[in-house]
């Protein structure tokens, strides 16, 4: 286990292997399929429409999406097309690196500006994910310094697409602040953003393991951009939807702090997973946007009441983060444990 979780999945698909090592089984009531993948689609919302007359039409599809999925995907979302095909390219250029150059990334700790790893924590699963990746995070503005640890090879089209992938985050932010006639409350907190590279190589028994079990996110908000492959899956009223890529759209989802804390239970976070592919190398990046670590998460206060009291106690974002990559993937329900009120 502790040699396998060293290697990239990656560098054991090259060698030819034609099963997965017992380390990425799951037992059988885990694996993907013993649960039912249903045929329901998510939201998609033409963002173009916040823009224009039909604002307020578009903010409340927004809204609407976020409290009964989570999740959905956006088109005419203002990301030149360009920027998505180099971020592309550059991503897969990145993983077809020798591994001798990739692994000059390496960190043990999720904290380090630049990392390369595979599976979540690898040393800490007791069942790794058929997954490889590489993450950049950035608190507050990006400098020289910052573009200096980048790659050289993915460097360029990772800032011209974080730059521009921020502006639609701060957009959709910025319209669940007014769907809530708290214009300015969620946008003015975004702080920290990680940027991350999926890999997730052919697998030759891909009902066996997951790419990435079930989780939620842990800031905001998250944009996701995935190729045309697909593996995505989304938990809604108890069944998984497999989500259906639509071409160089972004899906956005909810993630914890947004859902648990700030909006005190009105925005859904929800859990997904990504599932192998048995012939086909699949990746995606997502963009992470979260307060700064230093800034005290704790509900809208406009959004208690005796009806709606606090759930949890107030805390930095910095200490979530530090104890979300501390653990495994294990679903939404432990994820705020820590910080909820008795």
């Amino acid at each position: 286990m502790a040699a396998l979780a060293n290697r990239s999945v990656k560098s054991l698909v090259d060698t030819g292997m034609r099963e997965i090592p017992k380390s990425y089984i799951r037992s059988e009531n885990e694996r993907s399929k013993t649960t039912a993948v249903c045929t329901e689609s998510i939201p998609v919302i033409d963002l173009s429409g916040i823009y224009g007359p039909n604002r307020t039409e578009a903010i409340n599809a927004i809204s609407k999406a976020c409290e009964e999925w989570g999740f959905f995907q956006v088109i005419n979302h203002g990301v030149p097309e360009r920027v998505i095909e180099n971020m592309m390219r550059a991503h897969h250029m990145f993983f077809e690196l020798p591994e001798v150059e990739k692994a000059k990334y390496k960190a043990e700790r999720h904290d380090k500006p630049v990392v390369y790893g595979t599976s979540f924590t690898a040393k800490d699963q007791k069942v790794l994910e058929w997954r490889d990746f590489l993450m950049f995070i950035v608190e507050g503005t990006i400098d020289a310094q910052t573009l200096k640890d980048w790659p050289p090879i993915i460097r360029d089209s990772a800032l011209e697409y974080m730059t521009e992938v921020r502006k639609v985050a701060l957009e959709i932010l910025s319209a669940l602040s007014e769907s809530l006639g708290i214009s300015g409350i969620f946008e003015s907190i975004m702080g920290h953003e990680r940027l991350l590279l999926n890999y997730y190589p052919p697998c030759p028994n891909p009902d066996m393991t997951f790419g990435v079990s079930e989780h939620s996110d842990v800031g905001l908000i998250t944009v996701l951009l995935q190729d045309d492959v697909g593996g995505l899956q989304v938990s809604h009223n108890g069944q998984w939807v497999a989500v259906q890529p639509i071409s160089n759209a972004l899906l956005i989802n909810v993630a914890d702090v947004l859902q648990q804390v700030l909006s005190n239970g009105k925005f859904q976070s929800v859990e997904h997973r990504a599932v192998p592919n048995y012939s086909q190398a699949r990746i995606s990046v997502p963009l992470f946007c979260a307060p700064a670590r230093s800034t005290i998460i704790k509900p809208v206060p406009e959004l208690v009441n005796e009806h709606n009291p606090s759930k949890y106690r107030p805390f930095t974002f910095g200490d979530y983060l530090t104890y979300f990559h501390s653990r495994s993937h294990s679903g939404k329900a432990d994820n705020l444990a820590y910080a909820r009120l008795e």
